[in-house]
């Protein structure tokens, strides 16, 4: 099975915790495993929403919108997100 499919199959396993997880999971870079979450976004067989409204303006950095322990969301960094199955 190619990266790109097993990247698809996780997120619909519900298995991954984040993007770190995914991208290990799967054998890749954090950045490769974005770049195919935002392939499949394109293709409209998964959803993002950017969650990051929820989080206090500092970022926690416990989340996995941190980079390595370092805050995430409310930052300049990445901001949380929640990928999901898009149904049709």
């Amino acid at each position: 099975m190619s990266a790109l499919r097993q990247v698809l199959e996780e997120v619909r396993s519900g298995r991954a915790r984040g993007l770190d997880d995914l991208a290990a999971r799967v054998g890749v870079s954090r950045d490769e495993a974005s770049a195919m979450v935002d392939h499949w976004v394109r293709k409209g067989r998964l959803d993002v929403t950017d969650l990051s409204a929820a989080c206090s303006s500092g970022g926690c950095g416990s989340c996995p919108s941190g980079d390595h322990g370092s805050p995430g969301c409310g930052t300049s960094g990445p901001v949380l997100l929640a990928i999901s199955v898009r149904r049709p």
